[in-house]
C-alpha cells in the first residue's frame, strides 16, 4: 500500500500543441508506491502529462515537483514494446543496469528478472518471437531493473487481446506494490485502470480540458 509521502506533484496553468490548447489548470500528485490510473478518451493529453514528468515535453520549473531526486529515477514504458530486435532477451533486459556486472551477476539478474515477470526460460529468446504481452513483459523488466522511483505506463496494454489486457494489468500491479514503486497509468479503459491502479483520477477532474485537442494526440 501506498504511504503519505508525496513524491511528485504536476502543476500546468496551460499546455498547447502547435498553438492549440490541449488542457489548462491540471494537478496531479502521487504518493510513494501509489499506482495512480488517469482515466480519459483518446486524444485528450494524457500522454502529453507522461512526457512532461518525463522530461520529453517542454515544463515550466514551476509545473512539475519531484521530492528527493525522483527525476533521477523515472521508468516510461510506452504503448508499444520497444526491444532491440538484434538482441535476445536476455541482453535487452540487462540494457536496464546502471552498474558493471560480473558474467554469472548478469545471468543472476537476468533470471531473477524473468521469474520476477513470470518468462522464467526466455533468456535466449528472439525477441521476434515474443507475443505482444510477452514482449512488454520483457520491456517491464528491463525497467525495474533501473530501479525507478516512478514509473510512467502509456497505454502499455492496448495492442493486445482483452484477457491478456486484464492479466498483464493484474501482474503489473502485483509487481509494482512488491517493489514499492510508484506509477502513473494511462488509459481509456475504465476496467484496467480499476485492476491496476490504487486510485483512479477522471481527466475533467484534474484540469480543464479543450474538447479540440482529441486531433492532437494519438493517447
Amino acid at each position: 500500500m501506498p504511504d503519505e509521502k508525496i513524491i511528485a506533484k504536476i502543476a500546468v496553468q496551460d499546455k498547447s500543441f502547435a498553438s492549440e490548447p490541449i488542457f489548462s489548470n491540471l494537478k496531479l500528485s502521487v504518493k510513494q508506491g501509489e499506482i495512480v490510473s488517469i482515466y480519459g478518451p483518446s486524444g485528450c493529453g494524457k500522454t502529453t502529462v507522461l512526457r512532461m514528468i518525463a522530461g520529453l515535453e517542454t515544463a515550466r520549473p514551476d509545473e512539475i515537483w519531484f521530492d528527493d531526486n525522483v527525476d533521477q529515477n523515472i521508468g516510461f514504458i510506452f504503448q508499444k514494446p520497444v526491444l532491440y530486435p538484434h538482441l535476445n532477451v536476455a541482453k535487452n533486459i540487462l540494457l536496464g543496469i546502471k552498474s558493471k556486472l560480473s558474467k554469472s551477476e548478469k545471468l543472476s539478474t537476468v533470471e531473477q528478472s524473468l521469474e520476477l515477470v513470470n518468462l522464467s526460460g526466455f533468456e535466449n529468446r528472439s525477441v521476434s518471437t515474443l507475443s505482444g504481452g510477452e514482449a512488454q513483459r520483457v520491456v517491464l523488466a528491463r525497467a525495474l531493473l533501473a530501479e525507478p522511483r516512478l514509473l510512467l505506463l502509456d497505454e502499455p496494454f492496448s495492442s493486445l487481446d482483452l484477457n491478456s489486457r486484464r492479466q498483464l494489468a493484474n501482474d503489473v500491479k502485483q509487481i509494482l506494490n512488491l517493489k514499492n514503486v510508484a506509477a502513473v497509468h494511462v488509459s481509456h479503459d475504465l476496467e484496467e485502470a480499476k485492476i491496476i491502479s490504487d486510485r483512479i483520477v477522471n481527466w475533467e477532474d484534474i484540469c480543464e480540458p479543450n474538447i479540440a485537442s482529441n486531433n492532437n494526440e494519438d493517447d
